[in-house]
């Protein structure tokens, strides 16, 4: 068997592998999301396990106590979004007033510029409400397996947390039982590294969402929106909560924009100014800012957010980076795999 043959098995074998991986990691997401963002927090909270039970702290209250502050810091996130949500609800006779007129310009508009009477704008609303709501049905039950798979990993994380955290003396020991003799000793090493390349990735994240924060604060500032720091560090926080939390952060100032000023171009320009930061964090600050903390190149940190939000979508944008960070690391303790340690750093 010639040299040509053996490295095209090779790359065969690479490609199925790869295949494969992408395979697992699509049908088995709804169970591999929770167990990874489990693994995350359960690594960033190790630390602090591990004072308090120097402290002579039992071990499970030890992880009780730091889970519990996490549990805390999410629930704040979802008071607060639904204290936004609760704001826009009260300010809805207001809107209705500022909808009619504006509805009404609009239908000036359309007849004047492209000849539609009122009578043709009705019909084609109609037909639009029939279209969706022969979609509603779908609509519905998608909305609907969200809230209760959301619903659901809420519910598990911490129990996975729990369990990782307890249990972690025998992960460690079925980690060391794989490895073969020549690389047994470095089990401990590679944890410890994972451990603080995980407190690195929190750190970057927390860089990322001030300098989000400061952008929306400087973008609404110059077109004149009040409390500008307030809605610009709001609007950059709630994004840790998915599609809701940006979402509903930016009706809150789009709407008080609006009916303080009653003109559109305030409320256009906060939806451009939120679109802008967005697109220059999920495309350069964060991939730059974290990728840098967790030592990964910008190209490869944004391949894997690309690749992520492919695969898992916004769990995969925040995940994929410090799961290529981890490969990053054992690669580099392992001599066949440090080609791709020299790949992937910065």
């Amino acid at each position: 068997m010639n040299f040509a043959t053996i490295k095209t098995k090779l790359l065969h074998h690479l490609l199925l592998i790869i295949v494969l991986l992408g395979f697992i990691l699509i049908f088995a997401k709804s169970f591999l999301i929770p167990l990874a963002y489990s693994l995350l927090i359960a690594i960033v909270i190790y630390p602090v396990c591990k004072f308090l039970e120097s402290k002579k702290i039992n071990r499970l209250i030890s992880i009780f106590i730091p889970l519990i502050f996490v549990c805390i810091l999410f629930a704040g996130l979802i008071f607060l979004l639904s204290y936004e949500v609760n704001l826009i609800a009260n300010k809805w006779p207001l809107l209705q007033e500022k909808i009619y007129p504006l509805v009404e310009q609009i239908q000036n508009f359309l007849h004047k510029k492209f000849g539609w009477t009122s009578d043709e704008q009705a019909l084609w609303i109609k037909d639009g409400l029939e279209r969706l709501s022969q979609n509603a049905g779908q609509i519905i039950q998608e909305t609907s397996k969200a809230t209760f798979e959301t619903f659901v990993t809420l519910i598990i994380i911490p129990i996975y947390i729990s369990l990782i955290l307890i249990y972690r003396g025998k992960i460690v020991d079925l980690l060391a039982a794989l490895s073969t003799e020549q690389y047994k000793a470095k089990i401990p090493l590679i944890i410890n590294e994972t451990i603080q390349m995980f407190s690195k990735f929190i750190r970057g994240m927390v860089i990322v969402y001030i300098i989000v924060g400061l952008l929306n604060t400087i973008g609404l500032w110059i077109i004149g929106v009040e409390n500008p720091l307030i809605y610009g560090m709001l609007t950059a926080i709630m994004t840790i909560i998915p599609y809701f939390g940006i979402i509903i952060s930016a009706l809150l100032p789009i709407t008080i924009t609006w009916l303080s000023t009653g003109t559109l171009w305030q409320p256009i320009g906060v939806i451009g100014v939120f679109s802008i930061v967005q697109y220059l964090e999920a495309n350069l600050i964060f991939p730059y800012i974290v990728g840098k903390h967790v030592n990964l190149n910008t190209f490869v940190s944004i391949l894997a957010i690309f690749i992520g939000g492919l695969i898992w979508g916004v769990a995969g944008m925040i995940l994929f980076l410090p799961l290529i960070a981890v490969f990053r690391i054992f690669a580099d303790h392992f001599p066949e795999l440090k080609h791709w340690s020299e790949f992937l750093k910065k």
